[in-house]
């Protein structure tokens, strides 16, 4: 079985209209929301073997919020094609990168925008429990997390994709 989860990068700081976009960091909200989506990736077992991950600060600040908590060390590849892609440059990006590892991975994470996030994630949602498909049918806020899972290759990702989880930062407790 394969794992493809998708992650919208957390929320980004706009206090600063000069900044590229780029380069904007997540604000304090975002932060809170990278780190608890992290701990609850470490409680459902998620344990992804490589991340992909969008170039911009505010991917790589969510990565980074995010790996202090998970229980796995997965390979990290930054790639600047993700930033701001749409799905088909997502799918094309993520596929080359998974040729490449010398393993198979099982489990994959990508750190991306939106809208292609959102539209990767329902183009690639073929079946699943009905209440998930419609929260994500509804939006994809930022730090939000779906699951896909598929029997077979990752390319029966494309065809068979089942979303098994779908969860939002505000769906889950602030820390302690």
């Amino acid at each position: 079985m394969k794992q493809l989860l998708l992650l919208r990068h957390a929320k980004s700081d706009w206090s600063d209209d000069d900044l590229d976009d780029h380069a904007r960091p997540l604000n304090a909200r975002g932060r809170a929301a990278a780190a608890r989506m992290g701990r609850y990736m470490k409680e459902a077992g998620l344990a992804p073997q490589l991340i992909l991950c969008s170039t911009a600060a505010r991917t790589c600040e969510t990565l980074d919020l995010l790996q202090d908590q998970l229980a796995c060390t997965p390979d990290v590849i930054h790639d600047r094609a993700l930033y701001l892609a749409m799905p088909e440059q997502m799918l094309e990006t993520a596929f080359a990168h998974i040729d490449q590892q010398a393993d198979d991975p099982d489990c994959v994470l990508l750190i991306a925008h939106n809208p292609g996030t959102h539209s990767l994630a329902l183009g690639l949602s073929r079946s699943g429990d009905q209440s998930l498909l419609s929260q994500l049918n509804h939006k994809f806020p930022t730090a939000a997390l779906a699951v896909l899972e598929c029997d077979g290759s990752w390319q029966d990702m494309v065809s068979g994709g089942r979303l098994t989880d779908f969860v939002m930062p505000r769906q889950l407790p602030d820390a302690a």
